[in-house]
């Protein structure tokens, strides 16, 4: 059973990515009311594809370094409604050129957002499929469904998803990325899309990588994991809690704290920003990612660290 959809998916989220825009100069003023910030957390939490637009103006801001004080010295001027125009401007501006196209129904955005399946930031989703595979979708992960009379596949448009397949001789169950495919050998295999490979971690059987060019392929047994990306494959390795999340939890093994914060930023709605020094601390322990803020706290009390909240959906941390 598929998700419903809007009638024009691409309309919706272009004028949800405007609004997410003026919401962020709205935050970023430093004189925000309760009842703005009411009325902000009303709008993020009233659609995903609200979420959606938020997180991309998060990763927008992150790639050009456009940290909120910049801003809020911008802002804090006489000419209020000028220098707020020109922070609009820069920020249209830098959302164009980091996505280069408009959203079109071939564009990777459309087709994330018009999937067959969907989760929002946070949460997990466990589907029977027609015939009678398991799927379960962890965080912000969106899939197409093409099930047809000679193969069974499974389109990773976004995120992360673990599957339980079942039995069909007939038709081999492919999972396709944009880095190429996983065929399934009898198999319980996790599959993570990432911005530069697709990571494949098999807990049962074995998975057949084939990168999107066909020049490379790897078989991947039970306990092993490996990734591809469009012109090669990587060397196999055991696994590594990659699916821990299944249970709720995320496993950290002398993991950088950097690493650390960009994993945790993917179950909770809004951005997690950090300096080179917070980047390079090391953290081990294993997390609750039904709570993040938890989670958040408790780094307080293993690292001289300090957590600034500009809102619920802004958070820097700082080294002490």
């Amino acid at each position: 059973m598929s998700l419903q959809r809007a009638i024009n998916p691409s309309a919706e989220y272009a004028h949800a990515r405007k609004q997410a825009l003026q919401w962020q100069v709205v935050l970023w003023s430093g004189e925000v009311t309760a009842a703005e910030q009411q009325s902000f957390e009303e709008w993020l939490t009233a659609s995903d594809v609200h979420q959606q637009a938020w997180r991309e103006i998060g990763v927008m801001q992150q790639k050009l370094q456009l940290v909120p004080e910049r801003a809020v010295s911008l802002l804090k001027d006489k000419t209020y409604s000028a220098k707020r125009r020109r922070l609009l401007q820069m920020l249209g501006l830098a959302a164009v050129s980091t996505a280069t196209v408009p959203i079109v129904r071939n564009s990777e955005s459309w087709q994330t957002l018009a999937a067959d399946y969907r989760t929002y930031t946070g949460q997990q989703e466990k589907i029977v499929l027609a015939d009678g595979s398991q799927l379960m979708m962890n965080t912000a992960t969106s899939v197409d469904i093409a099930y047809g009379e000679h193969e069974r596949r499974l389109i990773l448009r976004q995120g992360e998803i673990y599957i339980s397949t079942a039995a069909d001789e007939s038709r081999p169950l492919l999972v396709q990325t944009r880095h190429g495919t996983a065929q399934a050998l009898g198999t319980q295999f996790n599959v993570r899309l990432k911005p530069h490979e697709t990571r494949v971690a098999v807990h049962q059987g074995q998975v057949k990588l084939r990168s999107e060019n066909g020049l490379h392929s790897l078989l991947i047994a039970s306990g092993k994991q490996a990734g591809f990306s469009n012109d090669a494959v990587t060397t196999l390795t055991a696994n590594s809690n990659e699916s821990a999340w299944l249970e709720g939890r995320l496993v950290a093994e002398q993991m950088r704290l950097g690493a650390f914060l960009d994993e945790l930023s993917r179950y909770r709605s809004g951005v997690i920003r950090y300096d080179h020094t917070v980047a390079n601390m090391v953290v081990s322990g294993v997390f609750p990612l039904l709570d993040t803020d938890k989670v958040l706290q408790s780094l307080l009390q293993a690292l001289p660290l300090r957590i600034d909240y500009f809102s619920r959906y802004w958070v820097t941390v700082h080294a002490t």
